[in-house]
């Protein structure tokens, strides 16, 4: 795959989310979320399929990233490694200039050679400032162009308010000092790569990085395994300006035959503790858990109502919604639809005809409007069956 064409795939992909974003404004009670957003740098908690966001604090202002940066360090190393069809136990050599960088660290030397496979769990399990710039330089053959591929790729998603000086989050003197990005487009971030690369997922869910042939063992940096069942991931991060924050997110699965698993995502930037961390990732986690549904409404498989045609070989035909359609709702809803055919509806048919429109609706509120096909092609009826159908409606 040529990095050209990898791009034009990545864009397609931002299209197509931004397009399925739910045109539904969650009829919701988030009250009891009110507190989350309270003294910290911003907060949300969204649906990640839909990209509807069900509470939100602070969502535009850039705020400091820390080491949820490392998060885009991985999406271009995934996208190197793609694009060249790198394996995952290639060996790299380490610089003294990573092996040297301060902060959380993995505990490289000089000179030493360790797999992709191995650094890639490094940085996003035990945030190692020190394989992020390793990994930086690996991609890029220096720190200064991965920043400058890290701000292209972010104008590439379309992160309007990205901005990034090194791929570790560290704090640096100069202005910008630091990595910066809104929770809004965070959340937009997330969710491209949550859909582009999920396989970050086998990573972010080990609660510890074990390697008894380096001598090394370390917990995770997210600290709601064993608070929050089914959590296996994001990404932790903390500076000073920054504060304590964490993107966690969890599956969710399905509550009813008609309704299918999703996934949530939960973002809280500058805490002041751990547990004030805990506390409200937990709240909002257990809210989108407790409180939503992904809903199947229409299968284009199945019939959903028929068209009287007058005029054809058979005056009745089934119709079909033009497209699948599920939404994230309330788990209390209200749901209906209704069907609005196209004043005169006449033969010849074919296939992928539209014949009017389906509404749905939640809590009496328009969700989403569907055209209505039919699935068959129907022939106009002659000229005697007509003359037929004349005499039998007068008699």
């Amino acid at each position: 795959m040529t990095k050209t064409f990898g791009r034009i795939i990545s864009l397609i992909l931002v299209l197509m989310m931004i397009s399925s974003a739910s045109i539904y404004a969650l009829s919701v009670d988030t009250s009891e979320l009110d507190f989350v957003g309270q003294d910290i740098n911003g907060a949300l908690l969204g649906d990640l399929e839909s990209g509807t966001i069900i509470y939100g604090s602070n969502l535009d202002e850039a705020v400091a990233l820390a080491s949820i940066t490392k998060l885009m360090t991985y999406t271009l190393l995934m996208d190197y490694v793609t694009e060249n069809n790198v394996k995952m136990d290639e060996e790299i050599e380490i610089s003294s200039t990573a092996a040297n960088t301060w902060g959380s660290h993995f505990g490289m030397v000089p000179g030493e050679k360790i797999k992709l496979e191995t650094l890639m769990d490094a940085l996003l399990i035990v945030s190692g400032n020190d394989v992020a710039v390793a990994l930086a330089e690996y991609v890029a053959g220096s720190e200064s162009k991965f920043v400058d591929m890290m701000n292209e790729k972010a104008e590439e998603i379309g992160l309007t308010t990205a901005t990034f000086i090194n791929p570790s989050g560290l704090p640096e003197n100069r202005d910008p000092d630091q990595n910066y990005m809104s929770v809004r487009d965070l959340f937009t971030f997330v969710r491209y790569l949550l859909n582009t690369y999920p396989q970050v997922l086998e990573i972010t869910k080990n609660s510890e990085l074990d390697l008894p042939e380096r001598n090394f063992y370390k917990k995770a940096t997210n600290p709601l395994f064993g608070e929050v069942h089914g959590v296996d991931g994001l990404k932790t991060g903390y500076t000073d300006k920054a504060g304590i924050c964490l993107v966690s997110t969890l599956n969710v699965k399905s509550k009813f035959d008609t309704s299918k698993d999703y996934r949530i995502v939960s973002i809280v930037m500058g805490c002041t503790s751990q547990e004030e961390r805990i506390e409200k990732s937990k709240a909002l986690l257990d809210f989108g858990r407790n409180n939503f549904v992904a809903q199947h409404i229409a299968n284009k498989d199945n019939t959903i109502g028929i068209a009287e045609v007058p005029n054809g070989a058979k005056t009745e035909i089934d119709v079909y919604a033009a497209e699948n359609y599920d939404a994230f709702l309330p788990v209390v809803s209200k749901l209906k639809d209704e069907i609005v055919f196209n004043e005169e509806i006449e033969a010849p048919l074919k296939k992928g005809d539209k014949v009017g429109v389906v509404n749905y609706y939640c809590n009496d509120e328009l969700i989403k409007t569907c055209d209505l096909v039919v699935q068959d092609d129907l022939e106009k009826a002659g000229f005697f069956t007509m003359i037929l159908r004349f005499f039998q409606n007068l008699f």
